[in-house]
């Protein structure tokens, strides 16, 4: 697995390391590219459609579908209707942990965390009563994080548990996956994309670099991510020039364009506007909600 994808964000505190993240728009911008991480991941799509690429297979997903996204597989998300509201809930298995050896950290804890299980990739209303109980669960893990009331931190780990629990008594943890066929190409895509978007990058330099000719790289980068490679690159330099402006106080609209690979700075202004549906002077200042951006993607 490339550290180069790696997220490095931490979630939640050092004592209590779990964070959920609510992802709103009414404009169909929310777009999270390819990332991992090793934390246990759950999605929960309250309004809209989301399309999902999960190591390479495509998910649509609909108000109530429920995803787990298993450590260190590589995930992307992407609006797909103008109004998208959902909650990604992140946490370490490993904060699941027993301190002793009993049969339940042994032969459920314990592979999960080593990675010799995997959770369900989605559960669907369709599963009946076991859906209905995993929803409520999830929901009152937001509801609790979000209000923080006495002791929320037991109970959210004891929802958890109950989760787990529903999930083993179904017998849906299976082994982890078969590396998909692709996946090592999709690495060295997102590994050279994270070392060059500063610079000028061309669809002739990258296909140079994996090997393949321009009309080749760019129907398989389509094909395989969902977008055009001039639309995941300036959605990717957006996404870091965001980072740029909220986290840097004496970063100015013109550094965070010339940091992040626009050499016009007009051009910038232009395209981030598109993406955020306001200005980086805007968005620097704070003045406007930063709802749409993802603040799961990797700082690296």
């Amino acid at each position: 697995m490339n550290e180069k994808l790696y997220e490095k964000k931490s979630h939640g505190s050092l004592l209590f390391p779990f964070q959920h993240y609510r992802m709103v728009t009414e404009q169909g911008n929310i777009f999270v590219p390819y990332h991992w991480h090793e934390e246990l991941e759950i999605v929960l799509v309250l309004e809209g459609k989301v399309e999902l690429l999960l190591d390479g297979a495509k998910h649509i997903l609909s108000p109530g579908d429920l995803v787990f996204v298993s450590p260190r597989r590589l995930h992307q998300y992407t609006s797909i209707s103008d109004l998208v509201v959902y909650y990604a809930y992140v946490f370490p298995l490993s904060a699941l942990s027993f301190a002793g050896e009993d049969i339940t950290q042994t032969s459920l804890i314990a592979p999960l965390l080593e990675g010799k299980l995997c959770f369900p990739e989605r559960l669907y209303p369709s599963q009946g009563e076991l859906y209905q109980r995993v929803y409520d669960l999830i929901t009152r893990i937001i509801a609790l994080n979000e209000e923080s009331p006495k002791c929320f931190e037991l109970l959210t780990k004891a929802y958890l548990y109950e989760i787990i629990g529903l999930l083993g008594r179904e017998g849906l943890f299976s082994p982890h996956p078969v590396p998909v066929k692709n996946m090592d190409t999709y690495r060295k895509i997102l590994l050279y994309i994270e070392e060059h978007y500063a610079e000028k990058i061309t669809v002739s330099d990258i296909a140079r670099y994996l090997c393949m000719s321009p009309n080749y790289f760019s129907a398989y980068f389509s094909r395989h991510f969902g977008k055009s490679f001039s639309y995941f690159l300036i959605r990717y330099r957006i996404e870091k020039a965001c980072a740029l402006l909220a986290s840097e106080e004496d970063c100015s609209v013109t550094q965070a364009a010339m940091q992040t690979g626009f050499e016009n700075i007009s051009y910038f202004i232009k395209k981030f506007k598109q993406v955020t549906g306001t200005t980086p002077a805007i968005y620097r200042s704070g003045s406007q909600m930063r709802i749409w951006f993802n603040p799961l993607f990797p700082q690296v």
